[in-house]
C-alpha cells in the first residue's frame, strides 16, 4: 500500500511539474505576440531584442581584438555612439590641490 501512495505522488508531482511548464511556456508566447504586435505598431524594438543586439555588437568587438578594439578611431561602440578619443588618450594620475589646515573646530580638553 505505501510503494502504491508513493508512485501515486510521483505521478501527481510529475503532472503537477508538467503543468508548470506548459503555464510557463504559454506566458513566454503570450509575451513574444504581444511585444511582437507592440514592435509592429509603435516600432520600438522589445528590450529582448535591444540586450540581444547588444550582447552581439560586444562579442564581434571582442572577437576583432578584445574589449579595447572599438576605441580606434572611427569606430563605433556597441551602443552606436563614437567613443571619446580623450578617454584613451590622457591619464589622470593624481590631482593636485593644495591643502588648508582649517581651526580647530572642537576646543582643546584642558589637563591639570
Amino acid at each position: 500500500m505505501e510503494t502504491l501512495f508513493t508512485w501515486i505522488l510521483r505521478i501527481f508531482m510529475a503532472v503537477l511539474g508538467l503543468l508548470f511548464l506548459l503555464a510557463l511556456l504559454g506566458a513566454l508566447l503570450v509575451y513574444i505576440v504581444w511585444a511582437t504586435l507592440r514592435w509592429l505598431v509603435t516600432g520600438r524594438k522589445p528590450q529582448v531584442v535591444l540586450v540581444w543586439q547588444q550582447f552581439r555588437n560586444m562579442r564581434q568587438n571582442f572577437a576583432q581584438g578584445g574589449f579595447r578594439a572599438g576605441t580606434a578611431t572611427g569606430a563605433q561602440s556597441p551602443w552606436g555612439s563614437p567613443p571619446n578619443p580623450a578617454a584613451d588618450d590622457q591619464v589622470v594620475d593624481v590631482e593636485v590641490r593644495e591643502v588648508v589646515e582649517d581651526p580647530a573646530r572642537l576646543p582643546e580638553e584642558r589637563r591639570p
